[in-house]
């Protein structure tokens, strides 16, 4: 549980990671649009990037830590879309989203709660905030020096800014399992036909 999140920033270990509070990883799956009748197996980060390789559109690998489910999506990604989070989020459920793109920065932060867009921006670039309430973070980012400044792309900074999201979620995603371990797996239909029918 001491890993944290800051470990996402380092570049393509993962692409889309979304978190949900107070429900069960297949829960969340099944929100990210799981196919029916498939059940989930053990996979690795190489079962899900060979599962790709032979047609998936999107694989997501689910678990749970600190009360927060998370899943990690291969391909294209439901949980990095308004409609996944809209989906996710339903029935006063908190979820987090992190798209991850080092080739073209910022990585995104999105937070939604119960089907509504609270707040979002991208690491590094803090000071354009997005959502219902944009300022959720801004004392968590102002203790830890990230704003007032402008626009920090560089790693002390956008770690910073991961930290300070870490902290006022309570958030932990742990490295060796996610990379290196199984957690179940599940093929999701893609894209905005998932999150239209979940």
């Amino acid at each position: 549980m001491s890993d944290g999140i800051g470990w996402l920033l380092e570049p393509y270990l993962v692409d889309c990671v979304t978190f949900a509070s107070g429900i069960p990883p297949a829960a969340l799956a099944a929100r990210l649009g799981s196919v029916p009748g498939r059940e989930a197996r053990p996979g690795s980060a190489q079962d899900a990037q060979e599962a790709l390789g032979r047609g998936a559109r999107c694989v997501a690998r689910v678990g749970e830590v600190a009360g927060w489910a998370f899943a990690v999506e291969y391909g294209d990604a439901v949980g990095a879309t308004a409609g996944g989070l809209v989906a996710v989020s339903r029935g006063g459920v908190a979820a987090v989203n992190f798209q991850l793109t080092p080739w073209s920065p910022p990585s995104l932060f999105r937070h939604y709660l119960d089907g509504a867009y609270v707040t979002g921006f991208g690491v590094g670039d803090e000071a354009r905030r997005y959502g219902t309430k944009p300022g959720l973070l801004v004392p968590e980012l102002e203790a830890l020096g990230v704003l007032p400044s402008g626009p920090q792309l560089d790693q002390r900074g956008m770690r910073l800014t991961m930290l300070a999201i870490e902290d006022h979620f309570g958030l932990h995603l742990p490295r060796r399992q996610v990379l290196y371990g199984e957690l179940p797996m599940y093929h999701l239909r893609a894209g905005r036909r998932a999150a239209a029918q979940s």
